[in-house]
């Protein structure tokens, strides 16, 4: 959680970086669409992006919540505070629920998850005492607050956007009309409900006696008669947003709020940018998307007057995380995917490092190309000259960044790369760049989809060449660009609608872009492993180089490893698919994934592997991937999307980082990069001193690969024992039978793994 002071006039609440413990877990939520705001135990809490974050005008204190800690879900759908029982709760898309209190302690409730239902989308709440009435595309759900119990669901054959209760009846709104029940009544017979009106609505109010209802074509009007529910015209004005306070109906356009009241009196004032509002004493908090929270004062002669700036947490601008890269700890992710339909998801590209968030300049790339065109950043490198000169592909070309500024846009008239519709007048639209990467010699190539030239090279001296490779030609998932120890570029390639395959494509230039003659190249769709067994790979999603030189592939049917890349060019060469045995006493052996649309990999300190898959999570492997040491899922683990684009790690701290199709999860490895020698300096043990409340693991970094670690106490009597696993060792403080260590000053002794040369630290625990 985030708990920080906020000063007056501050816009984004940055997070102060803490060191993590091992098997921690982060969600890096978004903050920057504010939709709903609600008074909560004097706390105001704040429904933005999926997420929910809190402020407390008493003390100016901000906190979020997250399912690492306390909530039980992610995606949030409403929020709704229920004073009567002292109750915060939070529903999320899923038809989870939690009820939290004002101390951040939650119960969970899936009981709508786990209902029967069979459409659980949700489309409002309404509260009535402790209770809570969820309209649903299966009728309405009633959610008991004080026993903590759905106490009815009512399907009476129609979908169910909004409701009111008066007098002991339920009127609900629905496309096929309103229809009335009485509480009295056995509203479980759908015979009991009562059809008034057969004129789709989508929302009803209650303003102060006055039914105020919204029409699907959003615009205002009212019931004339309650008992024939006769539509009066109100206003012919639209409106997305409402909120009820104190008998004012608060409607949000575009530009303007109108206030309605129980006499249909009608006031305008121009909307500074709020879809949302609850009041707190003489405050109005208001939800104003892009710009978080703010706080006005509001009457009838002057509208809205601001008194609070914007309160953002500081966070990625979007939940969109697709394709990332790590220089020097430094995360830079873009959020555009190729999977539909989310392809046209809005351009975003982002930075993470020290804790902060920096979002990349948006509005002059949007005002040059068009809202309607401004999708889909796809891949990210960092210039190895200038860590302040960053490129961008996206399916509107390259486009260029000097300290997070826009600087250049490339596309069809001022570069070599070609769009896919030359012929269009939005020619200029189409021109994916889905791979970018720099050589050894610093040329940045990059795959141009779609067309006939697909891999173009812009060399480090400005000029650029292009390399016709009929493979691969016009094919329209080519991805991902990897160069091995030698030089050689590894392409993947997805299916195609020419050739019906996808596969790996991998060119020698032998060094010399320029001259073609001394280049090889091979293209493989159909991959063969050690038993002989072919397979036709559709989908080809990356491929990766481990620390011992050995080349992983991910694809459509798991995942395949060379440990002799360097006959890829020869007629006989073959992939290991790696197998895991069972260990069952059958001497069986399952192919590891087999089967499952592996989308990303990434290598730690251990040289182990770190796979992330499309509906099946993630899962960490020994080296060789023969044991699976782990498997995360949404069902065990606070990971938010089982569904993972990317996955990368901060070499330096051991943290993995998980581009879901949810947005961005972190968890805290056990292992670092090693180091290529023994430094005192660098070797430190954390935390020290280990406190009596402590009960994570103490971890040792700055080790070298495979070194030898033993902890001693102050007689010098032996305590534990191991191996490192990259650069780093954890250790839980425990002896051999499982007790914590007595108190007092502990030694680590730390040799590499030929006995050649040692280090030694030291750290104090402390048990009571």
């Amino acid at each position: 959680m985030l708990r920080t002071v906020i000063a007056a006039a501050i816009l984004y609440i940055a997070s102060v970086p803490t060191h993590a413990a091992y098997g921690d877990w982060k969600i890096y939520n978004a903050y920057h669409n504010a939709t709903k705001t609600v008074v909560f135990e004097s706390t105001i809490y704040v429904l933005s992006d999926g997420g929910l974050y809190s402020y407390n005008p008493s003390d100016t204190q901000v906190e979020t919540y997250d399912k690492v800690y306390p909530l039980s879900d992610n995606g949030i759908y409403d929020i709704v505070a229920v004073p009567s029982t002292h109750s915060l709760v939070v529903i999320y898309t899923t038809g989870n629920i939690d009820l939290m209190n004002a101390d951040g302690e939650v119960y969970n409730m899936p009981d709508l998850k786990e209902s029967a239902l069979t459409d659980k989308t949700l489309n409002s709440t309404y509260v009535s005492g402790s209770d809570v009435y969820i309209s649903t595309n299966s009728g309405i759900v009633v959610l008991d607050t004080r026993r903590r119990v759905i106490s009815n669901t009512y399907s009476f054959g129609h979908i169910v956007t909004s409701i009111i209760i008066d007098d002991g009846t339920i009127i609900a709104a629905t496309p096929d009309g309103f229809y009335t029940g009485r509480l009295g009544d056995n509203l479980l017979d759908a015979s009991n409900w009562i059809c008034k009106t057969t004129t789709p609505f989508q929302k009803i109010f209650n303003v102060d006696g006055t039914y105020v209802i919204i029409p699907t074509w959003l615009q205002l009007r009212y019931i004339s008669d309650k008992e024939k529910m006769t539509v009066g015209y109100v206003d012919s004005a639209r409106f997305t947003t409402f909120s009820l306070i104190d008998g004012l109906l608060f409607c949000f356009g575009a530009d303007e709020i109108v206030t309605l009241d129980a006499s249909r009196n009608i006031n305008r004032y121009p909307n500074p940018g709020i879809v949302g509002l609850c009041k707190q004493g003489n405050t109005y908090w208001a939800a104003c998307g892009t710009e978080g929270l703010k706080g006005y004062t509001f009457d009838t002669t002057d509208g809205f007057t601001p008194t609070v700036s914007s309160i953002i947490p500081n966070s990625p601008i979007r939940n969109y995380f697709y394709s990332m890269k790590i220089y020097d700890g430094r995360l830079l992710a873009v959020g555009g995917t190729r999977e539909l339909p989310e392809i046209n998801r809005t351009y975003t590209v982002m930075q993470y490092e020290n804790g902060v968030w920096t979002n990349f300049e948006e509005e002059k790339l949007r005002e040059e190309v068009g809202d309607g065109f401004f999708k889909n950043a796809l891949a990210i490198v960092q210039d190895p000259d200038d860590s302040q000169h960053h490129i961008v592909g996206a399916a509107i070309g390259l486009v260029e960044y000097n300290d997070y500024k826009y600087t250049l846009h490339l596309d069809h008239t001022n570069s070599p790369l070609k769009s896919i519709l030359p012929k269009s007048e939005d020619a200029g639209y189409y021109i994916r760049v889905a791979a970018l990467e720099y050589d050894g010699s610093k040329n940045l190539w990059m795959t141009n989809t779609l067309t006939d030239t697909i891999v173009r090279i812009r060399r480090h001296d400005g000029t650029w060449v292009g390399y016709y490779l009929e493979e691969i030609a016009r094919h329209p998932g080519v991805n991902d660009i990897m160069f091995d120890q030698r030089g050689w570029a590894w392409i993947t390639s997805h299916i195609s609608a020419s050739n019906n395959s996808g596969g790996v494509f991998v060119l020698d230039t032998n060094g010399t872009l320029n001259q073609r003659s001394d280049d090889r190249q091979r293209f493989m769709n159909v991959i063969t492993n050690q038993d002989g067994t072919t397979y036709e790979i559709n989908y080809l999603n990356f491929i990766r180089e481990d620390l011992t030189g050995a080349i992983w592939i991910g694809s459509n049917w798991g995942t395949f490893v060379t440990y002799s890349p360097q006959n890829f060019f020869n007629a006989d060469f073959t992939f290991t698919q790696p197998k895991v045995p069972r260990n069952d006493g059958t001497n069986y052996a399952d192919y590891l994934l087999g089967e499952i649309d592996v989308r990303c990999m990434a290598v730690d300190g251990g040289n182990r592997k770190w796979f992330g898959t499309f509906g099946n999570g993630v899962y960490l492997t020994n080296d060789d991937g023969s044991e699976v040491l782990q498997h995360f899922t949404t069902e065990n683990s606070p990971l938010i999307s089982n569904y993972i684009y990317d996955v990368d790690i901060n070499g330096s701290t051991g943290e993995v980082y998980f581009a879901t199709a949810a947005g961005l999860v972190s968890y805290m490895g056990n292992a670092t990069d090693p180091e290529e020698r023994f430094d005192k300096d660098l070797v430190k043990v954390y935390p020290n001193p280990v406190r009596p409340e402590y009960r994570g693991h103490v971890i040792i970094k700055g080790l070298m690969s495979g070194t030898h670690v033993k902890i001693v106490n102050a007689a010098g009597h032996l305590v534990h024992q191991g191996t490192s696993t990259g650069g780093q060792y954890t250790w839980n403080c425990t002896t051999s039978n499982g007790q914590r260590v007595a108190s007092g000053i502990y030694y680590v002794l730390a040799t590499d793994s030929e006995g050649h040369s040692g280090v030694a630290t030291k750290f104090l625990v402390v048990k009571e």
